[in-house]
């Protein structure tokens, strides 16, 4: 009996923060912790920060922000490098969204711990400043109209601004180009409610194809008939369909968004990017 209470007492122990073996000292915490901020969004509650890809070099851990631009990288559990723990040295955390540049940060490890930095990060690794994102491109969409009703049976149109905030910005976009004129497609109906696409706007000739953005703001519009669309009743989301041409991502990054994450599919949901606009209510 005394053997099952010691046992019992020892587990307890463990798991409280408080060390067991080592008086009032607490066991560090297993997280890093911190806040992204987006350039030309307003401060939340008003503005939201979510969708923001967190992706640290070497720990191969990531996360994605919270509306509030809050995120956390759950660190390996163990403080021995045969059970799996970090080896000390420095490692980048790279913070990335589709049209913002990248911002980074280093953390130090040293016996399995983040390295106090007072400038940056504490013991406990909660980084001590907010990781500022400095727009490259705006994206708005505007529907109309903007609420189907039941037998609606005429055309919805899809006007897309681009706003290129650090020129020259060249993107790849799906269009058909012909001898007098471009006509734009490319639209992606995703359900909020369970992230799935309910529905694709597209040319059967279309192809995507490399395009200088000018400013201030380029407008685009997709029209389409919505006759044979049917979407169940909910609301959605209607994502434009093009990339910013861009050389400045690590590979590291595009391999953890996962394959067909720059494709016409439901693949593309997987690349974070900031959009505003392109709500539709299906009633």
């Amino acid at each position: 009996m005394k053997r099952i209470t010691l046992l019992s007492t020892i587990l307890i122990l463990f798991s409280c923060t408080e060390n067991p073996f080592g008086g009032n000292k607490k066991i560090a915490n297993r997280t890093i912790t911190g806040r992204v901020v987006l350039d030309r969004v307003e401060s939340y509650p008003n503005g939201f920060h979510d969708g923001v890809f967190v992706w640290s070099e070497g720990l191969g851990l990531q996360a994605t922000t919270d509306i509030d631009g809050t995120f956390e990288l759950v660190l390996t559990a163990s403080s021995e490098q045969s059970s799996g723990a970090i080896v000390d040295g420095d490692y980048t955390i790279h913070f990335f969204l589709g049209n913002y540049l990248i911002s980074n940060i280093s953390v130090s490890f040293a016996a399995g711990q983040v390295v106090n930095d007072s400038k940056l990060i504490n013991i406990k690794g909660e980084i001590l400043r907010d990781i500022s994102l400095t727009r490259v491109l705006g994206v708005h969409t505007s529907i109309s109209p903007k609420i189907i009703t039941s037998g609606f049976d005429s055309e919805v149109e899809v006007i897309i601004e681009l706003t290129p905030d650090r020129p020259p910005i060249f993107m790849n976009i799906r269009k058909v180009v012909t001898q007098r004129d471009e006509i734009y497609t490319g639209l992606l109906f995703k359900d909020e409610e369970t992230n799935k696409l309910m529905y694709s706007v597209d040319i059967d000739t279309a192809s995507t194809m490399r395009e200088f953005i000018a400013g201030p703001t380029k407008k685009i519009v997709i029209n389409f008939d919505y006759v044979n669309v049917n979407l169940p009743t909910g609301n959605y989301e209607v994502i434009p369909y093009f990339m910013i041409d861009r050389k400045d991502i690590p590979q590291g990054i595009l391999s953890a968004l996962g394959a067909g994450y720059n494709t016409f599919s439901e693949n593309f949901f997987n690349l974070p990017f900031y959009r505003t606009g392109g709500k539709l209510v299906v009633q």
